[in-house]
């Protein structure tokens, strides 16, 4: 909802990925600054050859639960893929295959933004400890986009209601689901 993004606020993107169309879209639309978050070498590696990426950050971090930690990231299997995780029994990952990378959490960009609408999350599993190691989000976040990966890893259906549940007792409601029987791409909002 664009209307829940104020001009010029600051985006939480984590799981950058290869592909921005989303953050240029908000960039060019609001003028918003998004703080991209993604700890492989692929997208750092895209980020560095996009021409005129203006008013985006990338922190080359993997975001979870504390600061300054180094965590395992399993590499995808097929080579042409960009998403790596730290869960190693995450479907698309090979167990043997791996790199570090050090942590950031929310708590901390919280304390360095205080302007973020909007919070995006593709972090391959990584949702479940973040969004359940919240207990509060800023007023100024209206929305989340998160995409869920209980079809991939060893979180279940049930363990991705929970995590909307209690976004929902922070005050979010579910707004927008791609697919209705997957629960796999919801929006949240809050006014």
């Amino acid at each position: 909802d664009l209307s829940l993004v104020p001009r010029g606020s600051t985006v939480v993107a984590a799981g950058v990925g290869e592909d921005i169309s989303f953050d240029r879209a908000l960039i060019e639309q609001k003028k918003c600054h998004i703080v991209g978050i993604d700890p492989t070498v692929k997208s750092h590696q895209f980020i560095e050859k996009q021409e005129q990426l203006l008013n985006f950050t990338l922190l080359k971090n993997a975001l979870h639960t504390t600061d300054g930690e180094l965590v395992t990231m399993y590499k995808n299997k097929n080579p042409h893929h960009v998403s790596e995780s730290i869960l190693p029994n995450h479907g698309s990952v090979m167990d043997y295959d791996y790199h570090y990378a050090t942590t950031i959490s929310l708590d901390t960009l919280f304390s360095q933004y205080d302007d973020i609408s909007l919070i995006k999350l593709d972090i391959e599993g990584s949702e479940y400890s973040v969004l359940n190691n919240l207990t509060k989000v800023p007023d100024s976040v209206k929305q989340l986009c998160i995409e869920f990966h209980h079809f991939c890893s060893s979180h279940t259906l049930g363990d991705t209601q929970n995590i909307i549940d209690s976004m929902k007792k922070l005050g979010f409601k579910e707004c927008y689901q791609k697919r209705k029987d997957l629960l796999a791409e919801v929006t949240l909002i809050r006014r």
